[in-house]
């Protein structure tokens, strides 16, 4: 009998420059072609932290966002 493989259901995400407006996770890229984008914690006050440590405000942000990333289901 052959392993079954799990059904992986993913809703696309885009890029937008619209600014978060609910707390969850989100993938974040800056305007500056070099950077990496990453995922970011955004807070109930619309704060998020940066890998050195400093928080930001979503709204002094000039860059795109995509999200908020859905958690997992458990299986």
């Amino acid at each position: 009998m052959s392993p079954r493989k799990p059904s992986v259901q993913i809703s696309p995400l885009r890029w937008t420059s619209e600014k978060p407006i609910q707390p969850g996770w989100y993938w974040y890229r800056g305007l500056i072609d070099e950077a990496d984008p990453l995922i970011v914690l955004v807070d109930e006050a619309g704060y998020f932290q940066w890998p050195d440590g400093a928080f930001e405000d979503v709204r002094q942000t000039d860059g795109q966002w995509a999200g908020p990333i859905a958690l997992p289901s458990e299986a």
